[in-house]
């Protein structure tokens, strides 16, 4: 006799698909015969009396697959709040993605595009099967939605790379630090828990870069965000905690603890593009080892961005803003800030020559602001002055997929920083090649 679970496995995931054959009984008037003469019923075409039949089967046995089916049954009939509360039924059994589906497609009959959208992303996220997770992302391709992220997702980066001043020296220094270096990039994110709207959303980061001969400035990073996330329709809530941990050198530099929230939309198109539009507030507190002791404080971050896609095209639009409350560096004689308030601007630019192949670059501006003079002794005596940085970006990179799991990626960019005091003026440029592997 085939198990509840193997019916409803032969049913697949569409409302179209005809009714299993249900088990065979020995006696004729059993809830299983019901179950049976209903199938029957409705591969012929009698639908009054298969509802007839499955309700009465109904009466005297639980079963998934007479569930799923009287589900079917009522969709066919276009009785679609009774065909949805079955399928609501099976949300908390091992068939929740699957009942999502066809939730989907009872959205979808009654012209409420946002809810078939949801549904569908629910099937995607909570299914264990190729197929079904095919299907529901194929779904949302064609309601013009974003794709839904996979429950588990990971970045496993290694890059070689050269950096020309390591050490940010001005173009008026008498020497200069450069080196190669490895850089690794690895991260893991997903869903520990997820429920209707509701998901718990985890995210850790590690980060490396080793220099082959300037040991002092190698750095690593280790990241870890837990956030709760509401997303009703095409709108993403999130509200979290955090934090990080900064080595240089083999030592530690400093540790951050952080609040953080965002607020994503999906839909927010200024044409026939595809378009999000995000913006999160961060709030952080450093505590930083003694050697780094006046970068002791708060630091503060408004960010803004719209991404869109048309056809091989993207392009992306940042705003930024950081202000900075530390605690400074006070010799006695000398001053020295290192609490500004920066300001952002972002702009990106890419285009897939092939499906495999995207070139883009990017250039971006930013302003610092030093809210504090500096005191500084030079050679005609003390000099007190505000400090303000312009900081120049432009980079090009490009990507070539090898497959859907391996990219190799290419970096080039140049950072020229712009300051009113010479000893922090300075041009930086870096090169990296790389594979990434994307799970």
């Amino acid at each position: 006799m085939l198990s509840p679970y193997r019916l409803i496995t032969m049913l697949l995931i569409c409302l179209c698909v005809p009714f299993v054959v249900a088990a065979e009984t020995d006696s004729l008037s059993s809830p299983k015969q019901k179950f049976r003469a209903g199938i029957e019923a409705f591969q012929n075409n009698n639908l009054e009396r298969a509802r007839e039949l499955l309700e009465a089967a109904a009466e005297d046995m639980e079963s998934r697959a007479l569930t799923y089916n009287l589900g079917v049954l009522y969709f066919k009939m276009g009785d679609y709040v009774s065909a949805e509360e079955m399928f609501r039924r099976l949300l908390d059994t091992p068939q929740r993605a699957l009942a999502f589906y066809n939730l989907g497609l009872i959205a979808l009959a009654q012209d409420q595009t946002s809810k078939a959208r949801q549904a569908f992303r629910e099937a995607a996220l909570a299914s264990s099967e190729d197929n079904l997770s095919k299907l529901a992302r194929g779904q949302l391709a064609k309601l013009g939605a974003p794709p839904a992220p996979d429950r588990w997702q990971a970045l496993l980066s290694l890059s070689a790379g050269y950096e020309d001043n390591i050490a940010l020296f001005p173009d008026s220094a008498a020497s200069s630090l450069d080196g190669a270096f490895f850089e690794s990039v690895n991260a893991i994110s997903g869903y520990p828990f997820r429920s209707g709207d509701q998901s718990i959303k985890t995210d850790l980061q590690l980060y490396g870069r080793e220099y082959t001969t300037q040991e002092d400035f190698n750095t690593h990073l280790v990241r870890l965000n837990v956030a709760g996330v509401h997303a009703p329709g095409n709108y993403r809530l999130s509200l979290g905690i955090g934090g990080d941990q900064v080595w240089q050198g083999g030592k530690s530099r400093e540790n951050r603890a952080r609040l953080s929230s965002g607020l994503r939309k999906s839909g927010c198109t200024l044409g026939s593009e595809t378009a999000v539009c995000s913006i999160s507030v961060d709030a952080e507190q450093v505590n930083a080892a003694d050697r780094y002791r006046a970068y002791d404080g708060q630091h503060y971050r408004l960010d803004t961005r719209y991404q869109a896609r048309r056809h091989s095209w993207r392009a992306s639009v940042k705003y930024q803003v950081d202000y900075d409350d530390r605690r400074n560096l006070d010799t006695g004689t000398e001053y020295y800030s290192v609490s500004p308030l920066g300001q952002t601007l972002a702009l990106g630019l890419g285009y897939a020559l092939t499906p495999a192949l995207e070139l883009g670059t990017s250039a971006s501006y930013r302003f610092n602001y030093y809210r504090t003079p500096h005191r500084l002794e030079v050679p005609e005596g003390l000099l007190i002055i505000r400090r303000e940085d312009q900081r120049l970006t432009f980079s090009i990179d490009g990507e070539y997929r090898v497959n859907t799991t391996v990219s190799l990626l290419l970096n080039l960019q140049q950072v020229q920083n712009d300051s009113n005091i010479a000893r922090y003026d300075y041009d930086r440029r870096t090169a990296t090649l790389g594979v990434a592997v994307r799970l």
